[in-house]
């Protein structure tokens, strides 16, 4: 009974913080912008679908849907302004205590240049998130300390030149305190590559950074405004997203509009006045003289 009841324990503990486990994908914009805008709404939350859905409709307009599925997204695609590239960045391991570069990307409270807004998925769905950005349907491959300056300076500057199509997937591994400080190191020297070459380039670049709340927990400790920030996505869980308001309001009033359209109808119906039809009558007259 006690093995019983410790599983039990175990699971709806697994089950629990699987619950309250979130994704953040902070969103960047280099070079002359104006392919994604912020919205005036503060809801953040989204899903992985909608999340793809953004990607494919900035970088693959071929595997865009004809029903896009990120309407009620704090960061929203142009409709007329495309990204030339994008680039998607997961950060994966356990000692992520030295990114001082990415904690701030990552703080919504912080004003930090070529940041345009964040979203937030439920859930550790980053790997999943990292496979819908890769081109092939395979896991996307981590890259070792050793490569990580090398790959992250020849994206940045593919990316910047215009050569690259689409959107490329980079995942990180910070296992250890000097994998940490090394990927923060060279994700510092990428942004700063972005800025200058993607301007003067004409070339507008997209950056998606992609942490699992674990990692996005760790980093907050070393900022000022993590546990504020944290306060606000628990308070912005209840709230409706736009698209869930936009619906509801679009149903309501055609609603409203259908039954006042129709009582109109009927109304003037039942008070119709009523009068003899002297055609009728008249064409029955005369067949009944013939």
């Amino acid at each position: 009974m006690r093995s019983i009841l410790s599983l039990g324990l175990t699971a709806l503990a697994a089950s629990t913080s699987a619950v309250s486990a979130e994704t953040t994908i902070a969103i960047l914009e280099f070079g002359p912008g104006g392919a994604v805008h912020r919205t005036t709404s503060t809801f953040t939350e989204s899903n992985s679908a909608a999340i793809a859905s953004f990607w494919n409709t900035l970088h693959r307009p071929s595997k865009r849907s004809s029903m896009s599925k990120h309407a009620g997204m704090s960061v929203v695609p142009d409709l007329f302004t495309s990204a030339d590239a994008g680039i998607v960045i997961g950060l994966k391991g356990e000692s992520l205590e030295s990114m001082p570069i990415a904690a701030s990307l990552l703080d919504a409270g912080a004003s930090v240049d070529n940041v345009v807004g964040h979203v937030h998925v439920r859930g550790q769905v980053g790997a999943a998130l990292m496979k819908r950005a890769a081109s092939s349907k395979e896991d996307v491959a981590v890259i070792a300390k050793e490569d990580i300056g090398r790959r992250l300076q020849s994206t940045a500057e593919t990316a910047a030149r215009g050569a690259q199509k689409g959107m490329e997937a980079l995942s990180l591994a910070v296992d250890s305190d000097e994998a940490a400080a090394v990927a923060d190191e060279q994700l510092g020297r990428m942004l700063e590559t972005l800025k200058k070459e993607a301007m003067a380039n004409g070339k507008t670049v997209i950056v998606h950074l992609v942490v699992e709340e674990p990692t996005r927990r760790r980093l907050e400790d070393n900022n000022e405004n993590g546990e504020n920030q944290n306060n606000n996505n628990n308070a912005y869980s209840n709230e409706k997203s736009m698209y869930q308001i936009q619906t509801f309001n679009l149903y309501l009033w055609t609603a409203v509009g259908l039954f006042v359209i129709v009582y109109m109808v009927l109304s003037m119906f039942i008070a119709m006045p009523l009068f003899p039809d002297t055609l009728l009558f008249a064409e029955a007259a005369k067949i009944g003289s013939d």
